[in-house]
């Protein structure tokens, strides 16, 4: 096989990689974590609990959300970052259909926390999967993308969310929710033993001696550099923001703007409409390079462009729901809302990625997960009793505003994006060199 050939069959490789794990992040994040505030109106006239407790609920997912980034990681150096990716993506379509036949709200808070710890045991194990299997030159378009399946799931929901409402209720959502998601399942099964040996070998997290750099040590000192401490600051406050905007959008259209079930089905599809193409379009300004002055030091850097503009994009959206939009400023603040907070998970792993060595990268990311979480449950608690307090969402848009500020600020003084020669190659990540993929699976193994 000439080395054309093994070119196309790779790339080809990484695009089925890519679309797949895309689609995995679109059921159990677009329709596990996101699809609860489309619904949450409607669940709460037929459940009867009111918005502290979805507060106090949607916080307890952040918090096992935090968890679970932690320990997937674990569990993937164990077991196997695709098996756990499996078993995660198998559970959430088992409380997709559990959420069909919830009866109160104790069942129900269970179902979401539960879902949320299987979309983090998703997430986090990919980036042990994207690191040997994409090519370094193309991961930050790869992670763009892969997180921008939480678009897709957004969009179909704001396709699919109002007719099945109209004809069978909230209960049907989940229910049709959750058979796509098994579907999906058996999905996983088929193209990874289609990639064969190559892929299947390598999804766990390389122990540290094999992945180490020469003169970098995983401790609490690298951890804590200057530039990770940054990128922890940008995923607190993007969960702070983005978090509780998300989960009370729905309920502040409805109760707060009183406007109709169409005009927010129709933010959320743009939502979803917009992020289909937002995660390739800022991963590709990512991963431009910079133009270099007379001393070789770059001035541009692509990374910080695209985190920036995120940023932007971000207070905008907050800063016109905060006026008490109405039909058509809401669609507005929806795609800047679509073009910002989803695609920063990519930008900010993908930046990461791009800085340390794997294993490295992977602590870091954990971290980065953990923090996220953390800014939307404190989010969430103060948005629940904002509406108890205040009677009104609004004050949770104005915060979400402040926050976004500030992450502007700090994603200014985010350093240049390092691009370094991938430690751990695969097969289906290098070609440079001319190793076969067998050669490449035992050199990691």
């Amino acid at each position: 096989m000439d080395v054309s050939t093994r070119i196309s069959s790779r790339l080809a490789n990484q695009l089925a990689v890519t679309l797949l794990l895309t689609a995995v992040i679109a059921a159990t994040y677009g329709f596990g974590v996101y699809l609860f505030p489309v619904v949450l109106p409607q669940m709460k006239h037929d459940i009867g609990f009111n918005y502290a407790q979805a507060g106090y609920i949607t916080a307890a997912r952040q918090l096992a959300n935090i968890a679970m980034a932690l320990l997937s990681g674990l569990a993937a150096a164990r077991f196997g970052a695709v098996r756990v990716m499996l078993v995660a993506t198998v559970l959430s379509a088992m409380d997709l259909a559990g959420l069909a036949f919830a009866t109160n709200t104790w069942m129900m808070g269970a179902a979401l926390v539960t879902l949320n710890a299987c979309a983090a045991a998703t997430w986090v194990p990919m980036m042990a999967l994207i690191a040997p299997l994409i090519d370094e030159r193309h991961r930050a378009k790869a992670i763009g993308v892969i997180g921008s399946g939480t678009n897709y799931g957004v969009l179909l929901n704001g396709l699919m969310v109002p007719a099945l409402l109209a004809s069978w209720g909230w209960r049907s959502v989940w229910l049709v929710s959750a058979v796509l998601t098994a579907v999906l399942s058996g999905a996983i099964v088929l193209v990874f033993a289609r990639l064969g040996h190559a892929s299947t070998s390598q999804p766990r997290v390389t122990p540290p001696h094999q992945t180490k750099r020469p003169g970098e040590r995983l401790g609490i000192r690298r951890m804590l550099a200057r530039h990770f401490l940054l990128v922890y600051a940008i995923a607190l406050l993007c969960g702070f923001a983005g978090v509780p905007f998300i989960t009370y959008l729905s309920a502040y259209s409805h109760d707060d703007l009183h406007l109709g079930l169409d005009v927010t089905a129709h933010a959320w599809a743009l939502v979803g409409l917009v992020g289909v193409v937002s995660g390739l379009a800022l991963g590709m300004i990512a991963d431009m390079h910079g133009s270099p002055d007379r001393n070789g030091r770059t001035q541009r850097d692509g990374m910080r462009t695209a985190l920036v503009s995120a940023g932007v994009l971000l207070l905008c959206a907050s800063l016109i729901a905060a006026s008490r939009p109405g039909a058509y400023a809401l669609m507005v603040a929806a795609v800047a809302l679509g073009f910002s907070f989803f695609p920063i998970f990519g930008l900010l792993h993908a930046y990461v990625g791009k800085t340390s060595a794997p294993a490295l990268a992977a602590i870091v990311c954990g971290i980065c997960e953990a923090a996220f979480g953390v800014g939307g449950a404190l989010g969430n608690v103060l948005g629940g009793l904002c509406k108890t307090l205040f009677g009104s969402f609004q004050p949770v848009y104005e915060m979400a505003s402040a926050a976004s500020i500030i992450l502007v600020g700090l994603a200014f003084l985010i350093p240049n994006a390092r691009r370094a020669m991938p430690v751990c190659r695969s097969g289906l990540a290098d070609l440079r060199e001319g190793h076969s993929a067998r050669d490449h699976v035992h050199m990691i193994g």
